[in-house]
């Protein structure tokens, strides 16, 4: 059976907390472990309490200590990909590729950036983008990191436009395929076409009925997409709700489960 892990993402609400319960990401492997039975995490860039290396180090001695893989790192507020300013571009690439060294000690295989591309048309902002995710793919090459791309608004918006990005680069350069940021009306083709590229998913949920099921999005048939394009890797859940993230967690394990 494929394998799940669990994005930080799911208990952000833990980790951006302005009191004394703050939820630390030292601490994230032992609770996936002894809250959800999880031993493989996606981590989130502004949940590091430091960039320096024996902050790197101790989170990485957690958390083979608790027997937790780290698969990835979600990286946001690095700055703008496809920026028009070639200065500003060159200083996101510069900032993004920080990341993988960080990468590297931890043990994950990527890290996820967004292509910007707000409010652009696409036709002008595709070839920046494509520059510099071609650029993070080189420098990931001697860490063994790949850089993934998320359908994660802005450009990514359009499934089309990462498939010219992939197609572009080639190596070194994966899908980070989410389940629900996507339009309803091309979520599942959408999911077909950044299935073939997939590096990691995030099974995205955020309310359920009384059958256990996500009522906005078929995760049963995302599932068989990812599966039918030969995709092997951890379905990552990616709890959203406005409910408990505790049960919220825990009826998408068992939702992806149930079709895993």
């Amino acid at each position: 059976m494929a394998s799940i892990s669990l994005a930080g993402w799911s208990i952000h609400r833990r980790f951006l907390r302005q009191d004394g319960e703050r939820l630390l990401l030292t601490d994230f492997a032992r609770l996936s472990r002894s809250e959800f039975a999880i031993d493989t995490v996606e981590l989130n860039s502004p949940f590091f309490a430091s960039l320096e290396d024996a902050y790197i180090a101790e989170l990485r001695a957690i958390a083979d200590g608790e027997g937790v893989t780290m698969l990835n790192i979600a990286i946001d507020g690095q700055g703008d990909l496809s920026s028009e300013d070639t200065a500003t571009r060159a200083q996101a690439v510069e900032a993004h590729a920080r990341w993988f060294p960080v990468a590297a000690v931890l043990g994950c295989n990527a890290v996820r950036a967004n292509t910007g591309g707000q409010g652009g048309a696409d036709a002008e902002v595709l070839p920046r983008c494509t520059e510099s995710f071609a650029k993070l793919a080189e420098l990931g090459k001697p860490h063994g990191v790949a850089i993934m791309i998320e359908n994660h608004g802005g450009l990514s918006a359009d499934p089309d436009n990462v498939v010219r990005i992939m197609d572009d680069v080639a190596d070194n350069i994966g899908t980070l395929p989410d389940f629900g940021n996507v339009a309803p009306d091309i979520r599942y083709e959408a999911m077909e076409k950044l299935a073939p590229y997939a590096i990691a998913v995030h099974a995205k949920t955020h309310e359920f009925g009384e059958d256990g099921e996500d009522v906005n999005i078929d995760i049963g048939r995302c599932v068989r997409i990812m599966k039918d394009a030969a995709y092997d890797g951890p379905f990552g859940i990616e709890f959203e709700g406005a409910g408990s993230d505790h049960e919220g967690v825990l009826k998408t394990k068992a939702l992806l489960e149930r079709y895993l």
